[in-house]
């Protein structure tokens, strides 16, 4: 149905990806039957990569075998922090022993390719709790870790604490401190940064995370799910009983949905490459987009990024240096402004 409404064909699928919410207490059988939708729909490639998602707290062994016999063969654990006692203000109870328990029932359940989320810039955090975060978690032998920094959503009981003062979160300075700290704790530790909060083993970096930076098509199912086909960018309604009520009446649950421009594909492309460790790929960003492409990589904000060391222009690739990690958002949106 949603290739059908963008005029795509029925697909080879790459990669599969279940998350957000709490994918470890979905029922097993319920999830079979959506496997099985799916694979009528599509060809699951032979080297295909399929991740679940799972809170440390709810991953019970019948969840870890199950999907693994289901075809799953990646699994994140979304650790987060063995400081469990900065949790609470997330809505988050669980304990450290739920991290290691999880770690052992996936490597128990036959998964090989384990990954695993960690935070910085928690309420209360500080950089030496960041270290220990990183050490306990290497140890545990993921083959790929991300590195988020905490984002407070609008209009969540976070965002509530913190304008009232009493939640206090790290400022900008220590953050940029735990970051700059983490990323280089994680080189020390095998992670190759392959994209600003994703670090992986050799050879194990995520196909799908990879998929988003590169413009790759992809498919978004399920409420608040967000998809790119066809050059159309969309994103389906959060509410379940509307997403299911449009569904049932033959119509896309879809919330947003936009046909990009060339000045947006550009801009999009320039977003999401930067945001890579290879950055941009010069020649292959002007043949596709020509002048505005030169406007963008021969501007004065370049120029000025280039010459402050936070970008590095070498090799026909333009990136961010370390120091350009920190400031991403910020360097992205003033070489947008040019293009």
């Amino acid at each position: 149905m949603v290739l059908a409404s963008f005029g795509h064909e029925p697909v080879d699928i790459a990669s599969v990806y279940i998350g957000g919410g709490t994918p470890s207490l979905i029922d097993l059988d319920s999830l079979g039957e959506w496997l099985e939708i799916v694979r009528a729909y599509g060809r699951l490639l032979p080297d295909y990569e399929f991740t679940v998602e799972a809170n440390p707290e709810s991953l019970s062994p019948e969840f870890a075998v199950g999907t693994h016999e289901l075809g799953i063969n990646r699994i994140v654990i979304g650790a987060q922090t063995f400081a469990v006692g900065l949790l609470p203000p997330l809505g988050r109870r669980q304990k450290m022993k739920d991290i290691y328990r999880a770690f052992y029932l996936s490597r128990l359940a036959g998964y090989e390719n384990i990954a695993a989320d960690l935070i910085f810039g928690l309420p209360g955090q500080r950089i030496k709790q960041v270290k220990l975060d990183i050490e306990r978690l290497a140890a545990l032998e993921p083959a790929h870790i991300s590195f988020y920094q905490l984002t407070v959503e609008p209009e969540t009981r976070l965002a509530a604490s913190v304008a009232s003062g009493r939640v206090t979160l790290p400022d900008e300075e220590n953050t940029a401190a735990m970051y700059r700290f983490g990323a280089h704790l994680l080189a020390d530790k095998g992670y190759l940064r392959y994209e600003v909060s994703n670090f992986a083993r050799e050879g194990k970096i995520c196909r799908h995370n990879l998929a988003y930076w590169t413009g790759a098509p992809y498919i978004g199912l399920g409420p608040a799910a967000h998809g790119f086909v066809n050059n159309h960018r969309y994103a389906n309604r959060s509410d379940v009983a509307g997403y299911i009520a449009m569904l049932e009446g033959g119509r896309l649950p879809l919330a947003f949905i936009e046909e990009l421009d060339d000045t947006q594909r550009l801009l999009e492309t320039v977003l999401l490459s930067l945001r890579t460790a290879e950055g941009i790929d010069k020649a292959k960003l002007i043949r596709n987009f020509g002048e505005p492409a030169l406007a963008i990589l021969e501007g004065k904000a370049k120029a000025g990024y280039v010459s402050s060391g936070h970008l590095i222009d070498d090799l026909g690739f333009l990136r961010l240096s370390d120091d350009g990690f920190l400031l991403a958002d910020t360097i992205i949106a003033d070489l947008a402004a040019q293009g």
